[in-house]
Order: structure tokens, then C-alpha cells, then sequence
């Protein structure tokens, strides 16, 4: 399971990964347009003097930067092999083409506002660094780390920063580093527990009742090691199914193994039992687990009771469509289990293992035997609060097992 966990949390961060490289294309191209559009407005449509001559000279420099912001939203949106190789867009194209702009900007300024440009370029290099961490990835954290501090030194060094200027900087983006890492790494875990809690809520919805999930989800987490518990376990299958499935085609097959399964299901999880597995043409269910109920005896019969109707009534609708009818067995035992999980580590299955699961699966064939479509033991009668609505049927011999059984049905 946490090798799977694993692949899933991989694989959706990957998609992440891509559709950020998308839109990180899209903006990358739009705001290099806009502030092209800007230097191309301050610097030569609305110059009327000396004040906007910083806003000249950069044409080439902005023009070959749209032109490969350019070419990588194209390759982001060709393939994922070039998404993933125009993900390394900051560290080796907006941090180079930035510093190569604010390069030649210094040309144009004196001295006193040199430190400003100094200012611009931590500013960008800061923007551009928490954009890099939607990559998720500590190689692109890295990297744009490297090179915008690169950027930043040199640029500070050649505007004659003060020393103590270029220290601070470097230090401050590296605590931006840090941040992003340590965002990546919180990010993670959290997807990651997401998951865990996703599998644990498809798990108890496919397995549970919505009652008896809700209190789980309420309380502790399912009992892992084996426990020895008090529990009614049910078994139901399709009557002479073999012989139906010969004269059925596959999706024929199929869609009538689906109808019969949701009606099970649904009866068992109205009576707050636990769906344990899918058994061919049948099912096998258990209650009073994992939350304990004194009642689990009554509410197998009353599930037992409810399955009836439920064929009774589909039934009725194959008839009106000319099909033969649907013949069910069901057959319940009570007494103690072991319930857990069980299974190799990475694919196990919450389930119950026990001589009463097997005498249940036995009692449910010897429906055939009496031409009944219900029987449960004594332990069972035992058990419910309401024995009358049980009446004795015969005294059975159950393979495996010594003495007689006395099996009873719907009185």
C-alpha cells in the first residue's frame, strides 16, 4: 500500500508539475510582452526628455527575451518530455535575461541611483525563487538559488553596492531558499497524508456501512493486528448460476452480477453490516465489527430478510422484460472470529478468518439441500433478541466439523 501511496503522490505531483509549467509559460510570455510593450511606451512614444532615456537601448535584449519565452510556451505545451525541460525556464532563462536587462539599465544611471537597480534585482530574484518552488522539487529550488545569487553579487559588485549591502542580500536569499524548501517538504507530507486519508475514506465507504464508517472515522484508526471479536458472518450467492451464465453473453453476465451486488450491498450496509469481499456470484459480510453490536445476530437476519425482498422485487422487473427469475441462498453462523487486516504488507484486506466464516459458507450450500433460500444456526438463534422469527428446519452434519447442527429459517 505505501508503495502504491508512493506512485500515486509521485504521479500527481508530476502532473502539478506540468500544468505550473504551463501556466508559468503563459504568464512568463505575457508579463515579458507587457513590460517589452512598457519600455517600447516609456522610451520612445512618451520621451520628452533626459527622464526616460534609462527606457532605451533595451530592445534587443527584450526582444530575444520574448522570443525564447516564446519558444518555451511552445514546448510547453507540445509534449511532456518539453514541458519538463522548459521547467528550468527561471534558473536559466528569467534569471539570466533579467540580470542582462538590469545590466544595461546600471549603463545609463549615476551613482546615486545605482543602489536602486541593486534593490530591482533582489526584488525579481526573490519573485522569481518563490516561483520556482510550484515545481515542488529541491533540483529547481537549488538551481535557481545558484543563479539568482549569482545574478545578484555580480550585479551588486558592478553597481558598487556596499559590502555589507551584498552580504545581506545573499543571506536573505538564501533564507528564501530555505523557506521554499521547507514549503515543499510541509507540501508533501500533506499531499501525502491526503492520501493516506483518501484510501483510508474509500476503503471504509467500500467496505463499511455509512454508520458504522462514520463512527470509525470519529474514533481510532481500523484494528491492524487480528482481534478476536463476536461476530455474524453472511454469505449469499446466485442460485445455479453456472448454468445461467451459459446462455448469457459477457455483458450480459456482467451487468446482471452488478445488479444483484448492489442490492446485496445495499442491504447489508442498511443493516449496518460489513461488506467483507465479492465471492464470484455472491458475497460474504459480517456483523458486530469492527465497532461492536450486541444486535449483530438480529441485524444478519434482518439483512438476510431485506436481500429477499430485494431479489423478490428485481424479480418482478425481469419479468415485465421476459427473463427467468433470480433464486438466492443465504446462509449465517455467529460466534468469535479473528478480524484485522490480513494480507502481504503491500496489499492487504480487512477482512474476518475463522471457523465461523467457514461453517457460515457451509450452512449457506446447504440451502440447496432444504429448498430454501435462508438458513442460520443455532448460535445465531442463540444470539438475537427476537428468536421467533426464526423456525427449526432439520438437524445437519457439517463437513469439518463433529456433532450435528441444528439450522433454522424465516418462520
Amino acid at each position: 500500500m505505501d508503495n502504491t501511496l508512493s506512485i500515486n503522490l509521485t504521479s500527481t505531483l508530476d502532473a502539478e508539475r506540468l500544468q505550473n509549467t504551463r501556466v508559468q509559460a503563459n504568464v512568463r510570455i505575457v508579463f515579458v510582452g507587457a513590460f517589452f510593450l512598457l519600455h517600447l511606451l516609456l522610451g520612445h512614444i512618451l520621451s520628452t526628455g533626459a527622464e526616460y532615456e534609462n527606457f532605451r537601448g533595451k530592445e534587443t535584449a527584450f526582444f530575444a527575451y520574448l522570443g525564447v519565452s516564446g519558444l518555451l510556451w511552445i514546448a510547453s505545451h507540445r509534449s511532456q518530455k518539453f514541458t519538463t525541460i522548459s521547467s528550468f525556464g527561471i534558473p536559466f532563462v528569467d534569471i539570466p535575461f533579467i540580470f542582462f536587462i538590469l545590466d544595461l539599465w546600471t549603463q545609463n544611471l549615476n551613482h546615486g541611483t545605482l543602489l536602486l537597480v541593486g534593490t530591482l534585482c533582489l526584488s525579481f530574484m526573490l519573485f522569481l525563487m518563490h516561483l520556482s518552488s510550484y515545481y515542488f522539487s529541491w533540483l529547481h529550488n537549488l538551481l535557481s538559488t545558484f543563479m539568482a545569487i549569482l545574478a545578484t553579487v555580480v550585479l551588486q559588485f558592478q553597481t558598487n553596492v556596499h559590502r555589507d549591502t551584498i552580504i545581506v542580500s545573499t543571506l536573505l536569499l538564501f533564507c528564501m531558499s530555505v523557506a521554499v524548501h521547507y514549503k515543499n517538504v510541509r507540501f508533501q507530507r500533506l499531499v501525502k497524508k491526503l492520501f493516506h486519508e483518501q484510501k483510508r475514506r474509500e476503503k471504509m465507504s467500500r467496505y463499511f456501512s455509512p454508520s458504522v464508517a462514520e463512527l470509525l472515522q470519529r474514533g481510532s484508526d481500523l484494528q491492524v493486528e487480528g482481534k478476536e471479536m463476536d461476530v455474524t458472518v453472511l454469505f449469499a450467492d446466485i442460485r445455479n448460476f453456472t448454468q445461467m451464465s451459459e446462455t448469457m453473453t459477457g455483458p450480459e453476465l456482467v451487468k446482471l452480477l452488478n445488479t444483484v451486488h448492489e442490492r446485496f450491498v445495499s442491504c447489508i450496509f442498511s443493516s449496518n453490516g460489513t461488506l467483507d469481499k465479492y465471492i464470484g456470484d455472491g458475497v460474504m459480510a459480517y456483523f458486530g465489527a469492527p465497532v461492536v453490536d450486541p444486535l449483530h445476530a438480529d441485524k444478519a437476519v434482518e439483512c438476510a430478510s431485506k436481500m429477499r425482498a430485494a431479489i423478490e422485487s428485481l424479480n418482478k422487473e425481469r419479468a415485465l422484460l421476459g427473463l427467468p427469475d433470480i433464486a438466492i441462498g443465504i446462509g449465517i453462523h455467529s460466534g468469535l472470529a479473528i478480524v484485522g487486516d490480513v494480507g502481504a504488507e503491500f496489499r492487504r484486506e480487512f477482512t474476518v478468518i475463522g471457523d465461523t466464516v467457514n461453517t457460515a459458507s457451509r450452512i449457506e450450500s446447504l440451502t440447496k439441500k432444504h429448498n430454501v433460500d435462508f438458513l442460520a444456526s443455532e448460535t445465531v438463534r442463540e444470539r438475537m433478541k427476537d428468536s421467533q422469527k426464526l423456525k427449526f428446519i432439520s438437524e445437519d452434519s457439517i463437513r469439518g466439523k463433529l456433532g450435528i447442527m441444528r439450522t433454522y429459517t424465516f418462520s
